[in-house]
């Protein structure tokens, strides 16, 4: 952590700033330690006393999703939520869209630095929890009385906004993929040519002595994904497998425990369309 934020860690708000609840965890007996995205400190952890108790009655407003208005203080790397305004409406997402979320939200966690402003994610991840809601039948993502039925949903919708998100993370973080240049040389890509992508460095052409065994991705896709046309299964997937390498040095080498959501083994069935995704 930087001066800059050690310095935030220490300061004592009585500002609300705009936030969403990550995670959330029991504390001693009747306690909550919450993971928040806020706008202007990016990603804290803070204790939310009292959250569990009969006079609380807060525990279950405390879930995933709820954006809310917060202040806290204290030092160090956990704060105390001092005070927190809950919108009347909450996030409501559903099916495999629920899981996608979760998956995001753990992300956020492990990814993000404490008490760094990271204005550029709160906004696209929260374009992005509404379009999720959308597509889980909620008019503009917000729950309410007297919703109506889920409206149509475009195949491809909620896994372009996950591509969308994934990659203006990665740039926001100061990991952003170029698509359109080879690495080192910085020649255009072509079509018809076949690349290989190696992380922090970008795409290399693929030498006709090449490992016939290195996973190779052709230049017509890297292209579609500039362009953010991820309405080809294959392309969609060649995103998938480059997000998925990119992020994989930001998480250390751990999986995300997001992805056993998606694991249906315990029901004999196929893999989820969510699981599919990711």
């Amino acid at each position: 952590m930087n001066a800059r934020s050690k310095a935030s860690a220490m300061m004592m708000s009585d500002v609300l700033s705009p936030a969403y609840v990550l995670h959330s965890r029991k504390y001693q007996d009747t306690s909550l330690i919450v993971e928040l995205l806020t706008r202007d400190e990016g990603r804290i952890s803070a204790v939310v006393r009292g959250a569990r108790s009969k006079r609380g009655r807060q525990a279950g407003v405390w879930q995933p999703f709820m954006p809310l208005l917060v202040s806290s203080f204290g030092r160090g790397e956990l704060r105390t939520v001092k005070h927190a305004e809950f919108l009347q409406t909450a996030f409501y997402l559903t099916g495999d869209n629920l899981l996608l979320g979760l998956y995001v939200n753990e992300l956020l966690v492990r990814v993000l630095s404490k008490f760094e402003s990271v204005p550029g994610v709160f906004v696209e991840y929260q374009a992005l929890i509404n379009e999720l809601a959308t597509i889980s039948g909620v008019s503009g993502g917000l729950l309410s009385e007297g919703f109506t039925v889920a409206e149509p949903v475009p195949r491809y919708r909620n896994q372009a906004a996950l591509r969308l998100f994934e990659l203006q993370l990665l740039t926001e973080l100061g990991y952003g993929i170029t698509f359109t240049t080879e690495a080192g040389g910085g020649a255009a890509v072509v079509s018809g040519r076949h690349y290989r992508f190696v992380p922090d460095e970008g795409f290399y052409p693929l030498t006709p002595d090449g490992d016939a065994s290195t996973t190779t991705y052709l230049g017509e896709h890297l292209l579609a994904i500039e362009a953010r046309q991820f309405d080809v299964d294959a392309v969609d997937r060649s995103a998938k497998y480059i997000i998925r390498l990119a992020f994989a040095g930001l998480l250390g080498g751990k999986p995300l425990n997001a992805r056993a959501l998606f694991k249906p083994i315990a029901y004999g069935v196929k893999a989820t369309t969510a699981e599919n995704n990711l």
